[in-house]
């Protein structure tokens, strides 16, 4: 079933039912959960020794960068040697970075940077794998499910952590945030322990950029995944840049005050939890026109920063992005662990994140330039058209309405996802009950 439309007891019964899907999700929870405290934890303790901006950027940047450089290394050791395993590893590096932290913010800058800069290829290594993992131990009619309820937590923790993290701190000190976080990542590291891993494959005794090449050409065949990604980036790049840059402007110099910024990006998440509670138990029948609808969604909120001199409609076109990036996010992750060759499933996934990830920073810088250009609103509506137009465009590429790749454009190693491999424990009764994904 392609169309993304599985019936019958399994999809009804959600991914709770699947074997090894609660060890997983729990691993996932808890790593998202150490991913968002740290950042605030380190923040407030630089801040605390009253570091300035700089610092604190030079610190902070360090975990994208360690994320941008280890992803796709990452994917190839989760794809070649083991997923569970490159996922405890990634877990327990960062648990000793976070552990040595209460001492390396004692010291020079360089050591914090070095630590965080640990944290965030780990996250690297992690996000790719926990991917790949979700195609391996959840079978299709419950994988969307899946990949709702890993959204949900994830979104959770991203909106409740900065302020537990700075209540513990206010409390009790950031050393007690950053305790937390290694139990966080020791947690995450042992519930995947016992999950079982894929058989080698062919591609296992390629070097390693013969690896790096065969998950460019798998991502490439896949001409809606070039397409998506695309389309992402230039959200990315030009919506998100928009409000991150202008909004915070915007909510002081038109509504006079700085509730408006942070209303909006609240009521960004609470749009996002939304889409994800939609998306557990909703399965469109052509799951990527519904993923480009949804993105295109963005496109409302440069639209009502450029035109809205009231506040609801800046919050509307903040909810409506929000339920919207989840309806690209659920299906995409989905196509990924359905279209993609299984054991290219983590490479491709980092693929994903390097090129979403890297390229975003790039609306940040250009931006301002435009603005002081061509002026606030017209870069503001450009922004609208160019998002729509992105929208439009990717939808008249083959196999995109339905994330479907033909079966002449596949490799020659591609295994169908739904004639599940044997393997041990769990894994066997897990596919028994047929089978076949992110920011």
């Amino acid at each position: 079933m392609r169309t993304g439309q599985p019936r019958g007891r399994e999809a009804r019964s959600g991914a709770w039912s699947v074997p090894g899907f609660g060890p997983l999700w729990l691993s996932h929870t808890a790593d998202a959960w150490a991913v968002s405290l740290l950042p605030a934890a380190v923040t407030l303790a630089l801040v605390h020794r009253g570091e300035g901006a700089g610092a604190l950027g030079v610190v902070l940047a360090a975990k994208t960068l360690g994320f941008v450089v280890a992803t796709v290394p990452g994917g190839m050791i989760a794809d070649r040697w083991s997923r569970p395993g490159a996922m405890t590893l990634a877990c327990l590096v960062r648990a000793a970075a976070a552990a040595m932290l209460p001492i390396a913010l004692l010291g020079p800058g360089w050591a914090a940077a070095g630590c965080v800069l640990l944290a965030g290829a780990g996250e690297g290594v992690f996000r790719p794998s926990y991917q790949a993992m979700v195609g391996d131990v959840v079978p299709e009619p419950q994988r969307q499910s899946a990949n709702a309820l890993s959204t949900i937590s994830f979104r959770l923790a991203l909106v409740l952590a900065p302020g537990m993290a700075t209540t513990m701190t206010l409390w009790t000190g950031s050393w007690t945030v950053l305790l937390l976080t290694t139990v966080l990542w020791g947690l995450a590291a042992l519930a995947v322990l016992r999950l079982p891993s894929r058989r080698a494959h062919p591609h296992d005794t390629e070097s390693i950029l013969g690896q790096f090449r065969s998950g460019v050409r798998e991502a490439r065949r896949h001409r809606w995944f070039v397409a998506g990604l695309l389309m992402l980036v230039v959200v990315l790049s030009a919506g998100e840049a928009s409000q991150l840059v202008l909004l915070p402007v915007i909510s002081r110099d038109r509504f006079g005050t700085e509730v408006v910024y942070a209303a909006a990006l609240t009521t960004y998440s609470i749009g996002a939890l939304t889409g994800g509670a939609v998306m557990t138990r909703w399965i469109p029948r052509r799951p990527g026109l519904v993923a480009v609808i949804g993105l295109a969604l963005y496109a409302g909120i440069p639209l009502a920063l450029a035109f809205s001199w009231v506040v609801w409609p800046v919050l509307v076109a903040y909810f409506v992005a929000g339920v919207g990036m989840e309806l690209f996010n659920v299906p995409w992750f989905g196509a990924v662990q359905r279209e993609v060759d299984p054991a290219l499933r983590a490479r491709v996934s980092s693929l994903d994140f390097l090129v979403s990830y890297s390229m975003s920073p790039l609306g940040l810088v250009l931006l301002p330039i435009a603005v002081s250009s061509w002026g606030m609103q017209s870069v503001l509506v450009g922004t609208t058209v160019v998002v729509l137009v992105a929208g439009a465009a990717s939808l008249t590429v083959p196999g995109m309405p339905r994330f479907h790749t033909p079966p002449n454009r596949r490799g020659p190693h591609h295994r169908s996802d739904r004639t599940p491999r044997p393997i041990p424990g769990d894994a066997a009764r897990q596919a028994s009950g047929g089978r076949a994904s992110p920011t």
